[in-house]
């Protein structure tokens, strides 16, 4: 990060109704069984297209945001469906979305391949538009929807995915949250590797124990009031735990059962819910972690 501050405001998702796991279409019983234990309860499904959720979060984060339609120089759409079996974004629906909230003159782009890591890749292209041009604030909308059921446990047995978008404004001129540090790393041999499920697991949290301890050192880990992950089953929580030395008060577990895994989505979804129950106090300080197929994010957050 540079010394130009950017914040996150408008914070705004949407997620599906609750499913139980065993009412899952063409579900694994033993695999329903084994994630139940795991902690994983319910995913959401919605009726409505990725589009429409979309939308729904763009208009919410509008409305609170406190931003004009003319203010957003940039819309960053960043799905992980394309991917991962499923229904994604076609141009006039993209338009459609733009136009219901008065987006038609922000520059367009996309944010993809990174999978569930999408929300870091998108906060690193927001960050770089913003200092490369004379705009205040882009927008981010992150969203993603299984179009068939038995594709929602995820191939790394990590979790079941659900249906959700969510979308905020990236700003130069202030906010809810500082971001007072972001950064990536990627390994792009995982292109052509072939993993088990335990392997791909301990190379992941591998890695987010190296973007962990590269925090800076005026950001002191061991004062980090929350740790936000994507919402994995209770193995790789634990494991996640260990690598990064922190007792399981330090991460938000809530919505493990709650929500099941929303693609890019869950990791501010659960900032947002922890907020929601349990508001910080300015200056509290916040750790969010995302996963990819080859791309891992860290990004540290300082409530306004």
């Amino acid at each position: 990060m540079t010394d130009q501050s950017l914040y996150l405001r408008g914070l705004a998702y949407t997620v599906g109704d609750a499913v139980p796991l065993t009412e899952i279409e063409e579900g694994d019983p033993e695999q329903v069984q084994l994630f139940t234990r795991l902690g994983l309860r319910h995913y959401r499904k919605s009726p409505l297209s990725l589009p429409e959720l979309c939308g729904r979060a763009v208009g919410e984060t509008m409305r609170t945001s406190g931003t004009a339609p003319s203010g957003i120089g940039a819309v960053l759409l960043a799905p992980t469906v394309e991917s991962i079996h499923a229904v994604g974004l076609d141009y006039p629906e993209v338009a459609r979305i733009l136009g219901d909230h008065g987006l038609v003159d922000a520059k367009l782009y996309g944010v993809t391949l990174s999978k569930c890591s999408n929300l870091s890749a998108a906060l690193e292209l927001g960050s770089s538009l913003l200092r490369a041009n004379d705009y205040a604030e882009v927008l981010i909308v992150v969203g993603d929807k299984c179009a068939r059921d038995r594709d929602r446990f995820m191939d790394s047995a990590e979790s079941v995915l659900s249906d959700g978008a969510l979308s905020f404004v990236l700003s130069k001129t202030g906010g809810d949250y500082e971001l007072r540090h972001l950064a990536t790393s990627s390994d792009l041999s995982h292109l052509t590797r072939t993993f088990d499920v335990l392997a791909f697991v301990d190379n992941s949290v591998k890695n987010l124990g190296r973007l962990w301890r590269a925090i800076p050192a005026e950001l002191p880990r061991e004062k980090m009031e929350k740790v936000f992950c994507g919402n994995y089953n209770m193995l790789v929580q634990r494991a996640l735990m260990r690598e990064l030395g922190t007792g399981r008060e330090k991460f938000h577990l809530d919505n493990l059962g709650r929500l099941g895994h929303v693609f890019s989505c869950d990791v501010l979804i659960n900032l947002v819910d922890y907020e929601a129950a349990t508001p910080a106090a300015p200056g509290a300080v916040f750790t969010c972690l995302t996963v990819g197929y080859f791309r891992w994010g860290c990004f540290v957050l300082r409530k306004c």
